[in-house]
């Protein structure tokens, strides 16, 4: 398994019901894996620092920003409060997908594939985009567009992820 999907199980026996967004989201829904500096994903439970440090998770400050490890050593960014990407937290909780990750059943809730989409292309990093391109790639067809376009903010910005997804489709940047 995945080092980072094994680390994924842990956190989520850890806290409890937790979404994953970012790269761990991209590989669920893929299979396909790129590195990733950290762990990120929404919490349904707010988890006060006490408890993340009776959990044994630690708060290192680095170049003058706390950062959050899991007592295994793996960066996490949690999104307790803020958007991601203007998609709201309880969005991303109701539409959240439960995709199983071994032979035993053991599952981790991601956000859902359209949701992943729309965060990806406002983020717009180049990881994001390479993120856009293995999609495309792998689940274009498993897109439900009706789905998608209740993320969007309008039409436009809705025209113009479909009209990337198929380009990225036909034309992957790997």
């Amino acid at each position: 398994m995945n080092p980072y999907i094994e680390e994924a199980v842990l956190i989520t026996q850890d806290l409890g019901e937790v979404t994953f967004v970012g790269a761990v989201a991209v590989f669920l829904h893929t299979q396909k894996s790129r590195e990733s500096q950290d762990l990120d994903f929404v919490v349904a439970e707010q988890i006060t620092r006490e408890e993340f440090l009776n959990l044994n998770y630690r708060f290192v400050e680095e170049n003058g920003k706390e950062k959050t490890y899991t007592p295994r050593n793996y960066k996490i960014d949690v999104y307790r409060s803020r958007e991601l990407n203007e998609i709201p937290l309880q969005r991303i909780i109701d539409t959240q997908a439960t995709i199983q990750v071994d032979k035993k059943g053991t599952t981790v809730n991601t956000i859902c594939l359209e949701g992943l989409i729309v965060a990806k292309y406002r983020a717009n990093r180049d990881q994001d985009l390479e993120d856009l391109s293995i999609i495309a790639m792998y689940c274009f067809r498993d897109i439900d567009w009706k789905i998608l376009k209740t993320f969007t903010k309008n039409d436009l910005e809705f025209e113009q992820i479909a009209k990337d997804m198929k380009f990225y489709r036909d034309n992957p940047l790997i």
